[in-house]
């Protein structure tokens, strides 16, 4: 008895200094291995780059200058033959021939007291260079029939129509005229013009007819002026 309780307490000795070793070294080796995995992060070998070399070539010399050819002393004179110039005539022009200014007796258009040299058509009495009236405004046929002063479908304003076409008419033809009326600053007709006729035995009668019609001045701008329009005259008997 007396030898066990001596032996019991260094067997346990040695197991707590193992435990000490182990601990210790897992400890040691646990920090090398940070130390080293530290170590390769910070520290980075630089690996040598390649050389590389360059010659520069030169440019070549440039070739030696012809050698100069050796005179005979002969030299031969150089001939040059002028071009001839081709010079195009000039046209003169020739001077206007005046024509003589044509007489009276010989001018079949012209008119007594008028003198020589007028326009074919002229005034007498008229002034040289005087202002030529604006042409007259072309109006529609219903904005010219509101300048109206009359009543065209009663006499002396209608045209009449001859028996046959009278009787025509009563049957349900319709007769009919495409015209042209011109009217005046005051309203007053000055041209009518029939440009599609309606039957050869009335047509005479519609200028005579309608030059008889009368207006109201057609303002612009509170100022008269002169127009013409074209509208279908329809020709009826009642």
């Amino acid at each position: 008895m007396a030898f066990e309780a001596v032996l019991a307490p260094d067997a346990a000795s040695p197991r707590r200094w193992r435990r000490v070793t182990v601990i210790v070294s897992v400890a040691v080796h646990v920090a090398a291995l940070a130390v080293g995995v530290a170590y390769s992060f910070w520290y980075v070998d630089e690996l040598p780059l390649p050389a590389v070399s360059v010659t520069l070539a030169g440019a070549p010399p440039p070739p030696p200058p012809p050698a100069a050819r050796r005179s005979s002393g002969k030299v031969r004179p150089k001939i040059v033959t002028p071009k001839p110039e081709l010079v195009q005539p000039k046209e003169h022009p020739k001077p206007a021939e005046e024509k003589p200014a044509p007489d009276e007796k010989d001018d079949p258009h012209g008119q007594e007291g008028g003198e020589k040299g007028g326009v074919q058509g002229g005034v007498q009495g008229g002034v040289v260079g005087a202002p030529v009236p604006p042409a007259p405004k072309m109006l529609g046929a219903k904005i010219a029939h509101l300048q109206l002063l009359i009543n065209p479908d009663v006499d002396p304003y209608k045209v009449q129509l001859p028996p046959a076409l009278e009787r025509l008419t009563r049957a349900g033809a319709q007769v009919s005229a495409i015209v042209r009326v011109c009217v005046s600053a005051h309203g007053d007709v000055t041209d009518v013009k029939v440009l599609r006729g309606a039957d050869p035995a009335i047509d005479p009668q519609i200028p005579v007819v309608l030059r008889r019609w009368r207006y109201r001045p057609y303002q612009v701008d509170g100022r008269a002026e002169a127009f013409c329009y074209n509208f279908r005259y329809e020709i009826t008997q009642r």
